[in-house]
């Protein structure tokens, strides 16, 4: 029987624990729970590519359900679902890194389902608020549909700057002008905090439990609004300054 331990063995070299560990929740939380589910699909005949496709399952499904959602039981079966992405999508990397099944669009594979997942749990928070009576409600009155845009927008900026990010590297042909950007492993202590607040697979998933189960989902989407549009703009700065 393969032991998660020997999976972990397998999987994580030194330079990816030096890029993943300062992603606190996914990495200590997340991953060593994506050795065990690993475990099964190991003895299965699926590719890593399936399975990356597979994990887009659950976020498809948690999406409707939270956008047909009127309880909080309904919100917690959603929010169940986006964390079996969450584990679900490092099975894909466990399994082509312990059987050495590597493909060219492996990692594109992989960052569908990521780009995917960050902008359903922002829009999905953003329906949420919308069809529950958020704290919000009762110090300003909101027009309810406005959550959804600013849902949907916060999905969009964490997605635009890594559009910017591929567009500059197939440009320039350097994949060096965005190490600041890409590299987690020389973050300083407050893009580390960045990182685990804005993190789909980290802080952002937790923190959508939290205000879930207090009824602050308008708070929620409020903030993480306003955070990524600011992690937009410096991202962007990053990216497009004079090298």
């Amino acid at each position: 029987m393969i032991k998660p331990r020997e999976i972990e063995r397998k999987t994580m070299s030194p330079a990816k624990r030096a890029t993943a560990h300062n992603d606190y929740f996914a990495f200590y939380v997340g991953r060593p729970l994506s050795y065990v589910l690993t475990i099964p699909f190991l003895y299965i005949n699926l590719s890593p590519n399936m399975l990356s496709l597979l994990s887009m399952i659950p976020l498809l499904i948690a999406f409707i359900v939270f956008y047909v959602a009127i309880s909080k039981t309904a919100l917690i079966i959603g929010w169940i679902l986006f964390f079996i992405w969450n584990l679900m999508d490092g099975v894909d990397g466990n399994v082509a890194r312990y059987k050495q099944q590597y493909s060219k669009l492996g990692s594109v594979y992989d960052a569908m389902s990521g780009y995917l997942a960050m902008v359903f749990t922002f829009f999905a928070m953003g329906m949420a608020a919308t069809h529950f009576n958020g704290v919000l409600n009762n110090w300003i009155h909101f027009d309810s549909e406005i959550y959804i845009i600013l849902g949907a927008l916060s999905g969009v900026f964490m997605i635009f700057p890594r559009l910017v990010m591929h567009k500059a590297i197939s440009t320039l042909m350097n994949p060096s002008v965005v190490k600041g950007v890409k590299d987690k492993s020389n973050f300083n202590p407050v893009k580390i905090f960045a990182l685990n607040l804005s993190s789909v697979a980290g802080g952002a998933q937790v923190l959508m439990l939290i205000s879930i189960i207090l009824d602050i989902m308008d708070v929620y989407t409020i903030c993480y609004f306003v955070f990524n549009f600011l992690v937009m703009v410096v991202s962007l700065k990053s990216i497009l300054k004079e090298k």
